[in-house]
């Protein structure tokens, strides 16, 4: 969870091992909403017409925690700030103001549907009932037969 890729992996560019494999590559800016939809458009087109897989990395930021647990000691707060500044969400919101597709009032509207969304899916979780203990393990690991143990 907490080890950065440079600490981890001799090779850091993901989509030079995609390209080992010869599996057809692209790398985007996660930050830029046009350059994800074209990306993911070029690869569904190549699955589509060539088939087999197509891999594309969203090179992208992660603005809070791994999880509440996480003291986030890793990186400055001033770094996350930074990325903040290209927020995706924002930024193509903005964009989209600029050039006249959508009114403050299509993003509100968008804005509360997400959010009602949101809570239906809050509450849909809350009323449903725990997982039984004994079906837990179901479909995790592969049952061992006629291997030597």
């Amino acid at each position: 969870m907490g080890t950065a890729l440079e600490r981890a992996q001799s090779q850091t560019d993901l989509t030079a091992k995609a390209a080992a494999y010869k599996v057809p590559i692209v790398a985007v800016d996660g930050m830029d909403v046009i350059a994800c939809h074209d990306a993911a458009q070029q690869g569904a087109d190549h699955i589509r017409s060539a088939g087999g897989p197509f891999f594309i990395e969203f090179r992208t930021y992660r603005f809070r925690a791994h999880s509440m647990f996480d003291p986030e000691l890793y990186r400055e707060k001033t770094e996350v700030e930074e990325w903040r500044k290209r927020d995706p969400i924002r930024t193509f919101s903005e964009q989209c103001l600029r050039d006249g597709t959508l009114t403050s009032g299509d993003i509100s509207s968008i804005e509360s549907a997400a959010d009602e969304e949101l809570s239906d899916a809050i509450a849909f979780a809350e009323a449903g009932t725990w997982e039984n203990v004994d079906d837990l393990e179901r479909d995790v690991l592969t049952p061992i037969s006629g291997c030597a143990k």
